[in-house]
């Protein structure tokens, strides 16, 4: 991906690395016990409207900066084989404005029963730091979540000032 200046590439490192990875609002040694927030006693609906609005929340979720780490990669798809690598990015100095972090979704267009398009922003402060990405939602277990790919590109931008290596399951 191409920048325009050192400017926006800091910005974007900065909310890639807080933002999706380090999740510092709420503690990184929480155990997460129980279903997602928006799962509730029956599976979420993998089609409609129903299914459009758990994608939206399950997204902002991720993405917001005072959710949990164990809440939040609850709802990305293979988000235990990440762990290390977001435990890692929440020590770094990107670290204190992931509180700040949302997301806003503008769309999310359902493609099969297991997988669907979103797009969104990063927003830091309420100032979209990262316009116009796209990316995947997939369904697994009767739960929408931020699909890896999407996950491993945020994180790719990430590394490459901070130090930590991406994960292995975004290297493969």
């Amino acid at each position: 991906m191409h920048w325009p200046g050192p400017r926006q590439a800091s910005a974007a490192l900065a909310v890639t690395g807080c933002l999706i990875l380090a999740a510092c609002g709420g503690g990184g040694n929480q155990h997460h016990s129980g279903p997602s927030p928006s799962a509730t006693a029956s599976a979420e609906p993998s089609s409609g409207p129903a299914a459009v609005a758990a994608i939206t929340a399950n997204w902002k979720t991720v993405f917001n900066g005072k959710k949990s780490i164990p809440s939040r990669l609850a709802l990305v798809q293979d988000g235990s084989q990440v762990t290390a690598f977001v435990e890692a990015e929440a020590k770094t100095s990107f670290g204190a404005a992931a509180t700040g972090s949302t997301a806003t979704i503008s769309s999310v267009t359902i493609t099969s029963p297991s997988q669907a398009t979103v797009h969104y922003e990063v927003l830091l402060l309420g100032t979209p730091l990262l316009k116009n990405r796209v990316g995947t939602a997939v369904y697994l277990d009767g739960v929408w979540k931020v699909g890896i790919t999407s996950f491993c590109g945020l994180a790719t931008l990430a590394v490459s000032k901070t130090g930590p290596q991406a994960p292995a399951v975004c290297r493969s």
